[in-house]
């Protein structure tokens, strides 16, 4: 019986047992090491982004090459299209789990839905913060993470004899909480299935909010 007992708290502690304690009494006796951690690892990824965020365009319906001159009043288009563009990012890994992240993306689109579509809109942002892997040594590695820090829009300026639309630039800080999921292709190599963020962004003096998806490859240096 208290041989029983002995095997029955034996099988409970495999089963508790931390991952890495095991490891580290495999490693003790068997000449096959445990799977190496990514501490110390860059990680780098770049891909192709979609972002929807809110534009505020001025423009009237009739030629006015100066602001505030003409004698019918500008009107503000506001609308939500699809900007399409890169992301960029680069991963400094601190253990199997945790990082810290630095992520760059670059979205273009039109900035009017109505007649003739000649107002573009270039958006960027620079964000960075601690980023969080779940199944760090799996086939399939999901992470989430926060992000800080600022973004830069700017409308384009173009016109002729019946719309124009007047040329606009603004900083203002971003905020940006989401995840992904890596597939690994090889001991180095994965390709980020899908980056989803909800992305917050102060311009104007006033908040908005937007989608933003990306996918692409990720190398681990």
């Amino acid at each position: 019986m208290q041989r029983l007992t002995a095997l029955f708290l034996g099988l409970i502690f495999l089963a508790l047992a931390p991952p890495n304690l095991l490891a580290q009494g495999q490693s003790k006796g068997s000449t096959t090491p445990p799977p190496k951690a990514k501490s110390g690892k860059i990680e780098g990824f770049f891909g192709a982004s979609f972002a929807f965020p809110p534009v505020s365009v001025v423009q009237q319906v009739v030629y006015c090459p100066v602001q505030g001159s003409c004698s019918v009043p500008a009107t503000i288009d506001r609308n939500r299209g699809p900007l399409l563009g890169w992301e960029g990012s680069a991963a400094h890994h601190f253990g199997d789990s945790f990082a810290l992240s630095a992520d760059v993306t670059g979205n273009y689109g039109l900035g009017t839905s109505g007649f003739p579509h000649n107002a573009h809109v270039h958006q960027y942002t620079f964000l960075a913060g601690p980023q969080f892997y779940l199944h760090p040594r799996r086939h399939l590695d999901p992470f989430v993470h926060v992000l800080f820090g600022a973004t830069h829009q700017s409308v384009s300026a173009s016109g002729n004899s019946f719309f124009i639309t007047f040329p606009s630039e603004n900083w203002g800080v971003a905020a940006a909480a989401g995840g992904g999921i890596d597939a690994k292709i090889g001991s180095s190599v994965s390709f980020r299935l899908i980056q989803a963020d909800y992305v917050m962004t102060h311009l104007g003096g006033n908040f908005q909010s937007q989608p933003r998806v990306s996918a692409g490859l990720v190398i681990r240096f």
